[in-house]
């Protein structure tokens, strides 16, 4: 597998040709065991796009690490993981901050990204977009079955897609991608054609991420407490805070696929507990150890360590700027300059992180790099700010979830600089599902979480991002002209237009503060040497459709 860093900005260009321009339809098979790839590739302007597999690879390091390895797969067996995530909300609409294992392992969208950030065929078996990206035609794969036995059709589709015009569905987060008055219709039983008023410059993403959930289930009275869908994996059993079961769909569209038996998701207390269990040996897989535990571990043989290519990883601070005292801006901008980001990226994060103003990645296209250490470590600036807006003894809360063990170190470094300023922030840890209640419900004075949407187009970002979204964000924030700038490049395909535009919205998130990016936050595992194939989608998901033990 090609590294991530390596090709980045012929990944961006070929995306946003393809986002924009592309007319030719992606045609795919699946024979034996082969993953299904795009055997039609689009055309653009500077020649063709390569084709390539639909299942893309985790970056792995160790001394065994699976790169190269000509073992060829070997069926059977039961990967046990750990995690200190669990599956709620099980809801497949529902977008959980990461790493695969939640109730996503069950699901599928319509098409995946390949490593070279060009769209493959999974549900979906060919599409065909019209020039102008008001028009995409997408057609299903026929014969693929929902794990109740009941194959997907186009009307699943449009089940699916009405579904998620409710905010309150998936926080705003997929509402947030569809453009105005856009519609859909069946064309046949496998066909359906989407149709928007202005471009849809990043359809693509949505469709990488949109998972197609079962009808029946979805409207059911165990909604809340199963899931089914066409993946490589079902939900045979889920105790909430305890465990999930995930068993081999037998049934599963892509033929030999998986390898694994099935997959047992214990859910952790706490990381310490998480680490400890995974060296003595109670499982193979463990997501998002300690970066000290990581490191310490990624080049022992008996380990390797399995890091995803998304540079597009955030730690943030989101403060609420509907709730005393972050109501004022000044507030905001005070604690952005309160946060150490070289202090938190040299000691917490061991140097493996980058710390930035702005939520871009280098290969952004929205990145501006004079603009990402705006807010140098100033405490001076900071007390200055809130003694004019009265706040010199200010207090609030920080709430943060047990997922990484890098958010108390983060946070403890924050409350100390806090306090030498006159400033008392208490810390409240949280298990996954009610840190993801209080988020979505605007229930928190600020809070420390990770965000993953940079990995995709910047549009995608500040449409859809729960965070960042302009139309619905945790943070509940709102304002006119940031919905201007947004609704501008949402419709804007001119590379030049499309810069001027990132600068004023990059103006603008440095002046409200309303999201506050700390550092890049790579998602990584630690597994046993002998775990192969383990892949992932766009965002921060390990998957597992390819994975064995050797």
């Amino acid at each position: 597998m090609r590294l991530w860093f390596e090709h980045t900005v012929t990944r961006r260009r070929a995306l946003s040709v393809i986002a924009l321009t592309a007319s030719a339809s992606l045609l795919a098979a699946c024979s034996g065991n082969a993953p299904p790839a795009a055997s039609t590739a689009p055309t653009s302007a500077s020649g063709p796009v390569s084709s390539a597999p639909a299942n893309t690879a985790a970056t792995v390091s160790g001394s065994r690490s699976t790169e190269g390895t000509p073992a060829q797969p070997k069926a059977g067996g039961t990967l046990r993981a750990l995690s200190t995530q669990d599956l709620a909300p099980i809801d497949g609409h529902y977008h959980h901050p990461g790493n695969g294992l939640s109730s996503w392992t069950v699901y599928e969208p319509l098409i995946t990204y390949d490593d070279d950030l060009k769209p493959q065929p999974l549900l979906a078996e060919t599409w065909d977009q019209s020039s102008d990206a008001k028009q995409i035609a997408i057609t299903l794969r026929k014969g693929v079955q929902f794990h109740n036995g009941r194959e997907v059709t186009s009307d699943d589709v449009i089940y699916n897609l009405n579904r998620i015009l409710d905010p309150k569905i998936s926080a705003g987060i997929f509402s947030g991608f569809v453009p105005p008055e856009t519609t859909w219709t069946p064309k046949d039983k496998y066909a359906v054609v989407i149709t928007a008023k202005q471009p849809w410059t990043n359809v693509f993403d949505f469709l990488s991420l949109f998972n197609i959930v079962n009808k029946e289930t979805m409207e059911g009275p165990d909604a809340k407490s199963s899931a089914v869908g066409t993946g490589p994996f079902a939900l045979q059993e889920w105790v909430a805070g305890d465990h999930a079961t995930f068993i081999k769909n037998k049934n599963y569209w892509q033929s030999g696929r998986p390898y694994l038996d099935g997959i047992q998701l214990n859910v952790m207390k706490d990381a310490q507990s998480q680490q400890a269990q995974f060296e003595a040996g109670a499982a193979e897989f463990t997501l998002q150890p300690s970066v000290l535990d990581y490191t310490r571990l990624k080049d022992d043989s008996n380990y390797q360590g399995i890091t995803l290519p998304n540079a597009g990883n955030f730690f943030i601070l989101q403060p609420n700027p509907n709730t005393k005292p972050f109501d004022d801006k000044r507030a905001r901008q005070a604690l952005n300059y309160t946060i150490d980001r070289k202090r938190i990226v040299d000691t917490v994060l061991r140097g493996q992180s980058t710390a930035q103003d702005l939520p871009w990645p280098a290969e952004s296209t929205a990145d501006e790099p004079a603009k990402q250490t705006f807010y140098n470590h100033d405490l001076d600036k900071a007390k200055a700010l809130l003694n004019a807006a009265g706040l010199s003894n200010m207090s609030f809360e920080l709430i943060h979830s047990n997922r990484d063990p890098a958010y108390p170190q983060i946070a403890q470094i924050i409350q100390a600089d806090l306090a030498s300023i006159g400033v008392s922030m208490s810390i409240t840890q949280m298990e996954g599902a009610g840190m993801l209640a209080r988020m979505n419900g605007h229930q928190f004075q600020a809070y420390l979480a990770g965000d993953v949407w940079a990995n995709f187009l910047p549009v995608t970002v500040l449409t859809s991002d729960a965070s960042l979204n302009y139309q619905f964000n945790n943070a509940d924030f709102h304002d006119e002209q940031y919905a201007q700038l947004v609704k501008s490049l949402s419709a804007e395909v001119e590379p030049s237009k499309q810069r001027q535009l990132y600068a004023q919205i990059n103006d603008f998130l440095l002046d409200q503060s309303f999201e506050i990016p700390i550092a890049t936050s790579p998602t990584r595992a630690l597994a046993v040497a002998n775990l192969r194939g383990v892949g992932h989608r766009r965002n921060d998901f390990y998957t597992f459709t390819d994975a064995w033990l050797a």
